[in-house]
């Protein structure tokens, strides 16, 4: 059997869902390997084992597969650290957040760039559920842990922005543990933790990445 036979059969086996999946899942690594500029369409395809106008039935161009691999790196930077979060208080959960994102973009640069380019385009990024906080954020004041004076949503989308500005100095060559690390604490301030707590809190969470690494 030969692998076009092979790649002809896994095609027809998979749903439209799925296939769609399976290309942005291709995508991710030769973004990470290749760059997004050295990265092409042809090369995705051949990757996923599908015809080259398979592509445009899932996405109009390239950049939409950029959004969408975008969405993929944030959903799964989420399900990694949703594990060890949940084990632990809302304050280590946002600060978890914020230093496991900015170890991410270092550990992919080109994957932080999607990243980036996705949480700076607000209209998009901030309504999604994979980057925004607005759940552990209100958990968290219900909880008695922060304590905020603005809408939650109005908050919530203040952390995104912060992030964005983080993996932006973490992509020019900022210390990825410094600016994480900063960002926790900020995070924590915004949200009416004291000073010294926030420090404290920041510093379990940094051990906690230091486990999932």
């Amino acid at each position: 059997m030969t692998r076009h036979t092979e790649g002809r059969r896994a095609r027809t086996r998979l749903q439209p869902d799925d296939r769609r999946e399976h290309l942005i899942r291709a995508a991710v690594p030769l973004f990470a390997k290749k760059g997004i500029a050295g990265t092409s369409v042809l090369t995705v395809t051949k990757a996923a084992g599908v015809a080259n106008g398979t592509f445009y039935h899932y996405f109009a161009n390239k950049r939409e597969l950029e959004r969408a691999v975008a969405k993929v790196v944030i959903r799964d930077l989420t399900e990694q650290l949703a594990a060890i979060q949940q084990a632990h208080g809302y304050g280590e959960r946002i600060a978890l957040g914020a230093i496991g994102a900015m170890r991410a973009v270092a550990d992919e640069p080109e994957l932080g760039a999607i990243m980036l380019q996705y949480l700076e385009e607000r209209h998009d990024a901030l309504d999604s559920p994979l980057v925004q906080p607005d759940d552990d954020v209100r958990a968290g004041v219900d909880a008695g842990e922060f304590t905020v004076d603005c809408p939650i949503p109005f908050v919530a989308s203040m952390l995104v922005a912060t992030l964005a500005a983080g993996a932006r100095d973490v992509i020019n060559g900022a210390d990825p543990d410094a600016v994480g690390e900063a960002l926790a604490v900020t995070h924590l301030r915004i949200l009416g933790v004291p000073r010294e707590q926030s420090s404290a809190v920041t510093n379990s969470a940094r051990f906690l990445e230091q486990g999932l690494a």
